[in-house]
């Protein structure tokens, strides 16, 4: 028997659906709070009048997650549970959100250019700690969850969530309706981090099973790098995640800034868009989480990247109010389903001991291609019509899809073949 058949038996049944019910209660309550952020971020920009530009830095500044991720398998490595240092770092992560919702609903400090700034440098703060807990999150979901559950548990989080998420942006149609903004937008940013800190909590109920640290090769060292550089078949899923991952990520955020900014939508409208995302998870990422088991990870992920192809092509043929909604619930399908593909498969392809090398690398991968997908795209919809810039992303997507296709071809689709 080998070391990845121990990993997955190191947890008892029990343990398994305590760690199922946890993760569930976390991502789902989490998903209910970030959709406040996710209703209110854009429309509060486009309030401070911040160019398409800017909204693409605000997306961007995942890049400074950078230091914690380059420092974390240090760290990490002196931990066997990741609970509580996750934990730690979650919450220094969603601090800055509350402030800002303080701040706004306090009535903003300065002038619009000043907020605009105000929120990048937030922003900035959060993503910076975020990057010291990017690590220990994917140990600790790996070492918690088998394989033949992955896509279940990312797919009830996700529709457990939307029916959260519908009680959210009910909420948040009514605050937009009965406050004034931009106070409305502080008030529920504030709300948004009180819930996703509660959701944080459920990482401590978890019953974690050690990772092998004493195993893992020096960070940073010569062996981290080549068991990384030798793994072909996690830099082949690697690159084609790094593809597909920005371009899904433009679906969401600039059909709601060409809602708000060319077709006129109201304030209250970013909570309808909100509850039309929310409604779709409920309806099918539980759905997308089974597909993702029963298919395999490995076809469910390039799937999802066509799915949301498709939202662009309907905004580029047919841009109007039903087009934008319809991306909406395009949007967040694919999000639910490709991230659980996404995590099932770069999850379980690394021995325990190389989980952190592994880990670490491709979020410096993923990192600079979430960073420049949103910079790259506000630029394009600053140069060309809108129209035109979800034509040019929806044909990006197309030969995205074919390159994934050939780039995992080969992998196994059966889940007692990965840890």
């Amino acid at each position: 028997m080998d070391d990845r058949s121990l990993t997955r038996t190191e947890l008892n049944p029990r343990d398994v659906r305590r760690n199922f019910a946890c993760l569930v209660w976390m991502g789902s309550v989490f998903a209910m709070g970030w959709s406040e952020v996710v209703v209110v971020l854009q429309p509060l920009l486009v309030h401070y009048g911040a160019s398409n530009m800017q909204i693409g830095i605000v997306q961007g500044v995942l890049i400074a997650t950078l230091p914690g991720m380059f420092l974390s398998p240090w760290i990490t490595r002196r931990f066997r549970h990741k609970k509580i240092y996750l934990f730690v770092t979650d919450s220094l992560y969603l601090l800055p959100v509350g402030i800002v919702g303080a701040v706004v609903w306090a009535g903003g400090a300065g002038g619009n250019e000043a907020m605009v700034g105000f929120i990048v440098l937030m922003m900035l703060l959060g993503q910076i700690a975020a990057g010291f807990g990017g690590l220990p999150n994917q140990e600790f979901f790996t070492a918690c969850i088998p394989m033949r559950l992955r896509g279940r548990l990312a797919g009830v989080s996700a529709g457990l969530g939307g029916v959260l998420g519908l009680a959210a942006t009910g909420i948040a149609a009514w605050m937009l309706e009965a406050m004034p903004k931009p106070q409305a937008y502080g008030a529920l940013l504030v709300l948004a981090w009180l819930l996703c800190q509660l959701a944080d909590s459920a990482v401590l109920l978890a019953k974690e099973p050690p990772t092998p640290v004493e195993r893992s090769p020096r960070p940073w060292g010569r062996e981290m790098w080549r068991a990384f550089l030798e793994d072909g078949k996690f830099l082949r899923v690697a690159l084609a995640v790094c593809l597909i991952s920005p371009l899904l990520g433009q679906l969401a955020v600039f059909s709601s800034v060409f809602a708000f900014r060319e077709l006129g939508f109201k304030a209250q409208m970013a909570a309808w868009l909100g509850m039309t995302a929310s409604g779709c998870r409920l309806a099918l990422s539980p759905a997308a989480g089974w597909f993702t088991d029963v298919w395999g990870a490995r076809r469910a992920l390039t799937f999802w990247a066509g799915f949301a192809g498709l939202g662009f092509l309907l905004l580029a043929c047919f841009p109007g109010t039903i087009s934008v909604f319809a991306a909406a619930g395009i949007a967040a399908v694919a999000g639910s389903g490709f991230s659980g593909a996404m995590n099932a498969l770069t999850s379980g392809i690394p021995r325990p001991e190389h989980r952190a090398g592994h880990f670490t690398l491709l979020g410096f991968c993923m990192i600079a291609a979430n960073s420049g997908g949103p910079l790259l795209a506000g630029w394009l919809f600053d140069t060309v019509s809108y129209r035109s810039g979800f034509a040019v992303l929806g044909v990006a997507t197309a030969g995205v899809l074919l390159l994934s296709m050939w780039l995992l071809r080969g992998l196994s689709t059966r889940a007692e073949d990965y840890s």
